[in-house]
């Protein structure tokens, strides 16, 4: 019984023992090491904007990937930090001073934030940047280029760009070529090309790293180097001009497409076909009164179903009020390039009647230009037609004329250098630059929206 009773005594004071070495370990605490932000922001830019900051923990950098707009300097010059998550506490300055996010920093330059871990010894340095656009992303910005060494001889010509080229036809034995590697700077290189005999210029094409032209006779010819041409086998055909092409579009399962217009019988109808067969479509109905035949500009957009479509514009033989583009039509398995509708606008809002129009649909609009180059014309879908907006104009000069009393504010004209300037060419390279050669002196100008230059 003793001995019972004694390891019962024994029991209790092992227990006694370890509770009280338990109790005494309360007091060694084990503190973060973490010294991280986990998230970031500053207060609202402009008409309540909020932008969102990336932070790069492997870098240690923090900053926007959508810059703020133009003039923002003035702005982050003395700004809030509103959001700065982190488990210790943030020091900046030479001195190593507390940060406190109820005062206002300035952000024109980057700045560095010290996050302090609360075991005091961690401590991971952070860099703040914030990324401002230089430039007005919205506004169209024009360069005059290096001229052609020598005007068109024939009053006409035709620019065109081919696997990083750009070639501007000027007779039908002449061509000048620059490469666009470098687009700030052209250096023209004279070529001696293979035209055919009758070679309409104004009909060349540029599609799927190709050129197509057509002639006076209804012949239709190819190259693949711009200089050197091998006539197409056209079924019997007689080709007005090219259209232009559809390209590969993988959701409704078409392949390129190359489109025109043939005539038999002193009647116009559409043609097309796939660029890898040699085989041609013909349409069965007479093409719309009204349809451009002539001096064909193209372009490509995707619509609200996800499907490519081709819009042209060009000169008609026919008078008209108003400049209409014409979309490629099908059905919902096939764009075969024989059915086309026009975006005719019965309202104010129709764009005017202008002589060799040209068309883009260009960072998200279409737009069309031509006439007497002084208002760009501007269409979300194609059909309702207004001026664009006063960042995307040709190159102007302004002309100010002071109010004819002190208190009349002045009047400001822009005016622009390409008004009335003639016939021309235009084509759009990859990088989203404009290319515009004139006829009457073979100069030529280069421009770009901004944000189309962005990375």
């Amino acid at each position: 019984m003793r001995i019972k009773f004694l390891s019962v005594i024994l029991s209790f004071l092992l227990m006694s023992i370890a509770i009280s070495s338990c109790l005494d370990s309360d007091d060694n605490y084990e503190y973060s090491s973490d010294a991280t932000i986990r998230a970031f922001g500053i207060d609202t830019i402009g008409k309540g904007i909020y932008y969102k900051f990336t932070i790069d923990q492997l870098k240690r950098e923090i900053y926007n990937v959508d810059s703020l707009p133009v003039g923002s300097d003035t702005i982050i010059d003395k700004i809030l930090i509103d959001t700065l998550s982190v488990t210790g506490w943030v020091t900046s300055g030479l001195n190593d001073t507390l940060f406190n996010t109820s005062d206002s920093v300035d952000l024109r330059e980057p700045i560095k934030l010290k996050v302090h871990a609360a075991d005091g010894v961690t401590v991971r340095e952070y860099t703040i940047k914030v990324n401002v656009h230089k430039q007005d992303p919205d506004s169209l910005i024009w360069r005059e280029m290096a001229a052609l060494p020598a005007s068109p001889v024939s009053g006409k010509q035709k620019s065109v760009i081919l696997k990083g080229e750009l070639f501007v036809y000027t007779s039908s034995t002449t061509a000048y070529r620059s490469s666009l590697s470098t687009p700030a700077s052209l250096q023209w290189s004279l070529i001696n090309v293979e035209l055919p005999e009758g070679a309409k210029l104004n009909s060349i094409v540029s599609f799927n790293d190709q050129l197509f032209i057509t002639t006076t006779s209804g012949e239709a010819f190819y190259s693949d180097n711009g200089i050197s041409w091998t006539q197409m086998d056209m079924q019997g055909m007689q080709m007005v001009t090219f259209l232009g092409g559809i390209p590969e579009d993988k959701i409704i399962g078409n392949k390129n497409i190359l489109t025109g217009i043939f005539t038999k019988e002193g009647a116009n109808y559409f043609c097309a076909k796939d660029t890898e067969e040699a085989t041609w479509r013909k349409g069965e109905e007479v093409i719309p009164a009204g349809f451009p035949l002539e001096d064909i500009y193209s372009t490509v957009f995707t619509n609200a179903s996800g499907i490519k479509q081709t819009v042209i514009v060009g000169n008609t033989e026919t008078t008209v009020e108003e400049t209409v583009p014409w979309f490629t039509m099908g059905g919902p398995t096939t764009m075969d390039g024989l059915t086309w509708t026009g975006m005719s606008t019965p309202t104010d809002f129709s764009c005017p009647a202008m002589k060799n129009p040209s068309i883009m649909y260009y960072g998200g609009l279409f737009y069309m230009m031509g006439g007497d180059f002084n208002i760009i014309r501007t269409s979300r879908v194609g059909i309702e037609w207004n001026e664009a907006a006063t960042k995307f104009r040709y190159p102007t000069e302004i002309k100010v004329t002071p109010g004819e009393k002190e208190d009349d504010k002045d009047t400001i004209e822009y005016i622009s250098l390409f008004k009335d300037k003639g016939d021309y060419s235009l084509a759009i390279d990859t990088k989203h630059y404009i290319w515009i050669v004139w006829n009457s002196d073979g100069s030529v100008w280069r421009g770009r929206q901004n944000k189309l230059g962005f990375k």
